[in-house]
């Protein structure tokens, strides 16, 4: 007689301390991880279950991949996947790595919510091309109380000069005896503008694919941020 031995992993921190903790209602056995606690299956009948989905879902959301074309490759339903989108971004904290910054480019792109492009959503950002990532962002109209609010979550940073277009919002706003005004000031952010539309077709120009719940429009931009200064999720 044969006898086969299978090794079970941890599939959250990947920990060799498994052992059995009861068998579900299905029949199937539950395990217990001694390192991290959580509990787990070998395997699962729905793909929602699955660790390994799950991750895979989150890294195709932010590679510009829909909704509805992520439950068809995964088999995960679309419900599913916007209730792990927003708890992972609920989870996610956006800061700075460092305390002072010598240049900060600001800039803005439009988005829009529910099909209509007529009520644009403006996404205005902080970009600090010396350390490539996003410092701040606010959502709201193309006017100066939007760029205002951006400002309040830069103001405890210690900048040397802000660099913008010349959208009259920036100058109404930002300290004059810091303030850089021209397109030739704002080429790195532009670059990230580009990449934020290649990562979210949500905001791309001319796209099919829209939120229909500002929450979610808000939190996919969140992931893609989170994503773009760690390179993880």
């Amino acid at each position: 007689m044969c006898e086969i031995t299978i090794q079970i992993n941890c599939p959250y921190c990947h920990s060799m301390k498994v052992v059995k903790n009861g068998v579900k209602c299905t029949g199937k056995q539950n395990f217990l991880c001694r390192s991290c606690r959580k509990q787990f299956q070998h395997s699962y009948q729905k793909a929602g279950c699955r660790p390994a989905v799950k991750r895979l879902v989150l890294r195709l959301l932010v590679r510009n991949s829909g909704i509805r074309d992520i439950e068809e490759v995964t088999g995960v339903h679309r419900q599913t996947v916007l209730r792990w989108l927003n708890q992972k971004a609920h989870s996610l904290q956006v800061s700075p790595r460092q305390q002072g910054y010598g240049q900060v480019q600001l800039d803005e792109v439009w988005t829009f919510v529910k099909e209509r492009k007529k009520r644009k959503r403006w996404l205005f950002y902080a970009y600090a091309p010396e350390t490539d990532e996003g410092l701040a962002w606010s959502w709201g109209t193309r006017s100066r109380h939007t760029v205002r609010r951006l400002y309040r979550q830069l103001e405890q940073l210690e900048i040397d000069c802000f660099c913008t277009d010349d959208w009259p919002a920036f100058t109404k706003v930002l300290p004059p005896e810091k303030h850089l005004i021209g397109k030739a000031y704002t080429r790195n952010i532009e670059g990230v503008n580009l990449c934020l539309r290649t990562r979210n077709r949500r905001i791309a120009r001319k796209t099919a694919c829209f939120s229909k719940i500002e929450q979610n429009h808000y939190n996919a931009m969140k992931l893609i941020f989170y994503y773009r200064n760690h390179h993880t999720l």
